[in-house]
């Protein structure tokens, strides 16, 4: 399991729609008949899901977490003592927290 946030998606689904945009000009560079405009369409979507996934995780940092995400805690916790003592210290942990103690619980997971 792990802790996604919908500003973590989008701005990945940004970069996806970016890559799409660099093939349809790479095609057309080709020879392929592929109006501009869809490039063009691709190019400016894909920057602002960029930057609205981004302005969205740094807005919801400071915030607590989802329920969701509060599960995926409690389920670290069974394992890891940093999800534990998170859960100990608050009942609702913030989201830079939840994401901090993840990454930590992982690599604990990883290096043993």
């Amino acid at each position: 399991m792990r802790i996604y946030h919908k500003g973590t998606i989008t701005a990945e689904l940004g970069l996806g729609i970016w890559a799409v945009a660099v093939g349809l000009a790479s095609l057309r560079g080709h020879g392929y008949g592929i109006p501009i405009y869809w490039i063009a369409a691709g190019f400016a979507v894909g920057f602002l899901c960029i930057v609205w996934g981004i302005a969205w995780e740094m807005r919801k940092d400071k915030e607590p977490v989802s329920e969701s995400a509060l599960t995926t805690l409690h389920w670290y916790a069974r394992h890891c003592p940093d999800a534990k003592a998170l859960l100990r210290r608050t009942s609702h942990p913030t989201w830079a927290e939840a994401f901090a103690v993840e990454a930590q619980c992982r690599k604990r997971a990883r290096h043993p």
